[in-house]
């Protein structure tokens, strides 16, 4: 018996893989398999046996990456606007209002995900998981290869942004000639990168406060519009019944 054909474009099926609802994925990812090594695809069979199943922030990265191109592209691009300029900023060729203003524009693009990833998800939408998601969109972006895997809604895995904001476009000095002034130089830089992420993490959660704040506000103005429509609603009513009835 000849064997079977190869399955048809691989890329795609991979694809629609990751575009499936989550709970669909390892189903549709075991049949893939299966039907890979029936056409005697062994190798590419136990590649896509092996992949993991997304977590839900991973999945929400992928699903916004097809439901919002758009902004997706421009964090992509805005990420690799910011790893250039931190690069020349640390070489000493760059400003540092360049530095704060393309960290800015990666800020603005993660924003703008995560508050779509929020109306989305509902009450699966935790502080937690729009954490994870924000720092998986800003590592992500800022990494020359994970940049095209993110716009294509292929991630596998969460990641963490390594240092970010102005703190990482400091200059390091001279490198002293002695080996104790050189370990106290590499304290120094560890303890800058430290600073920068512990700084980068807090302005996360300020920022998803800030925004679950103006949710809140909004939710709390309908229902007083609401109240305020209803009571006037109820003091027509009473007027109309204490007013005389007219012959």
């Amino acid at each position: 018996m000849p064997p079977l054909a190869a399955v048809p474009n691989l890329e795609r099926e991979l694809d629609e893989l990751y575009a499936l609802p989550l709970e669909r994925f390892t189903r549709a990812r075991n049949d893939l398999a299966t039907r890979l090594r029936k056409a005697h695809q062994s190798d590419a069979a136990e590649t896509v046996r092996a992949l993991r199943k997304p977590t839900l922030a991973v999945w929400t990265a992928n699903r916004l990456a097809r439901a919002e191109p758009g902004l997706m592209a421009e964090l992509v691009e805005a990420g690799d606007r910011l790893r250039n300029v931190q690069q020349r900023a640390l070489a000493g060729r760059e400003a540092q209002s360049e530095v704060n203003a393309a960290a800015g524009r990666e800020r603005d693009a993660v924003r703008a995900l995560v508050a779509v990833a929020r109306s989305e998800l509902g009450g699966r939408a935790t502080p937690q998981l729009l954490d994870r998601l924000s720092q998986t969109l800003r590592a992500a972006a800022v990494d020359r290869d994970l940049g095209p895997v993110l716009a294509a809604g292929r991630l596998v895995e969460e990641l963490h942004p390594v240092g970010f904001g102005p703190l990482e476009a400091v200059a390091p000095r001279p490198r002293a000639a002695s080996s104790e002034d050189r370990a106290a130089e590499r304290e120094r830089l560890k303890g800058l990168r430290a600073e920068a992420r512990h700084r980068a993490a807090e302005a996360r959660r300020a920022a998803l406060a800030a925004d679950e704040a103006e949710l809140d506000a909004g939710r709390l103005r309908r229902k007083a519009d609401e109240l305020a429509r209803e009571a006037e609603r109820a003091a027509t009513a009473l007027a109309d019944a204490e007013s005389p009835a007219h012959p």
